[in-house]
């Protein structure tokens, strides 16, 4: 219980008492004043309750209409063949608001960026990017000592850019018509989420494409396709022996030695299999440190998915591979099949995923 009704019930059993002595006439003047004092503060007390519940979301009754709705959207594009937009838009108290973002892209995102690598490393998703983003890059100059009355080297600038591009992913779940007919009131959570988590494995994918995309589809790179064309040398990592501590640490001195700044993102990425490898190998012969203790290796956390090779340790810093949601949300659809006599419920976005750096990443391969 807490403070605040505490002394709800206390200023209630006084006003009942006064209450109860009025009613049989033995109520004195400071009582009678005292009991209008309690009167007048229950009832204002009472009316800002009555407010705050007013003004406060109901979230469990929001669900329950967010699912009705779905629902119905769907029978809806049964009965009339037509494709039906599932979007619901936030409510707002006041009207001199921009429009509301859809809800459907807080019911997706949430279980989209769960599932994001990018997400394991701190970092966010840029969401509601307009147009394209750009980034400038400067190419380095340098600076040269000279005797006094000597003329400077000339330094020619090169000035390019790294351009965001943008594209679809989409998603498609299909519902039969009895399932609809027999569902409860948690589909659309259901199938929103599914959808999200399709996403976000999507995106992941192609961060870790063993091959990089080509144009025109070139929207969503890769952080490995580069090094993985190109792994440092000298290995002695195989099928029968381990990596040892000091191939980890050099893929590390590959970024920093391409003057790539390091920042908390910084991570080795490997599949579960080679996470247990390395788990299991000591730093040196008779020592019982491992390389890989307490989800850290060489200092950075190590982050472990079946989305990157088995033959493969990456090492990179995240924030160069920058991920972008573009427009103002997704688009969620209902389409009735007739062949099959299904609803399909279609989600289509646009995404961008640009590295910045292909030195800030540097791969150790496996040999065959």
């Amino acid at each position: 219980m807490t403070k605040e009704q505490e002394e709800l019930m206390e200023l209630h059993a006084r006003f009942k008492e006064l209450q109860t002595k009025r009613k049989s006439g033995e109520l004195s003047e400071d009582e009678q004043r005292t009991l209008i004092q309690l009167s007048e503060e229950l009832q204002e007390r009472g009316i800002d309750a009555l407010v705050e519940k007013a003004l406060t979301k109901d979230v469990a009754n929001e669900a329950r209409e967010a699912n009705r709705k779905f629902i119905e959207a769907g029978l809806r594009c049964f009965n009339t063949h037509q494709a039906v937009d599932c979007e619901m838009r936030a409510t707002t108290m006041t009207g001199n608001v921009k429009a509301a973002m859809p809800t459907v892209i807080n019911e997706v995102i949430n279980p989209l960026e769960a599932e994001l690598i990018h997400t394991k490393v701190g970092l966010k998703m840029q969401t509601g990017v307009v147009g394209q983003p750009i980034w400038p890059v400067l190419a380095g100059i340098t600076a040269t000592i000279a005797n006094e009355d000597v003329a400077l080297t000339d330094q020619m600038i090169s000035l390019d850019k790294v351009v965001a591009k943008s594209e679809r992913i989409g998603t498609i779940v299909p519902i039969t018509i009895q399932a609809l007919d027999a569902t409860n009131l948690n589909m659309r959570s259901i199938v929103l989420e599914r959808m999200g988590k399709a996403v976000g494995g999507t995106i992941n994918s192609a961060l870790f494409a063993k091959t990089a995309p080509v144009a025109p589809n070139n929207g969503m790179g890769s952080v490995l396709a580069a090094p993985y064309a190109t792994p440092i040398s000298g290995t002695a990592w195989s099928g029968t022996v381990a990596p040892t501590i000091k191939e980890v640490v050099s893929l590390e001195a590959e970024v920093l030695g391409k003057d790539v700044r390091v920042d908390d993102s910084a991570a080795y990425f490997v599949h579960p299999k080679t996470y247990c490898l390395l788990k299991c190998t000591p730093v040196e012969k008779g020592n019982p440190q491992m390389i890989l203790q307490d989800g850290y290796m060489n200092g950075y956390r190590v982050v472990s998915t079946t989305f990157m090779p088995e033959d493969a340790i990456l090492f990179g810093v995240m924030s160069y591979a920058v991920l972008a949601h573009h427009g103002s949300g997704d688009r969620l659809f209902a389409q009735y099949i007739g062949r099959n006599d299904r609803i399909e419920f279609s989600l289509n976005g646009d995404y961008s995923l640009t590295v910045l750096r292909n030195e800030a990443f540097a791969c150790m391969k496996r040999k065959a």
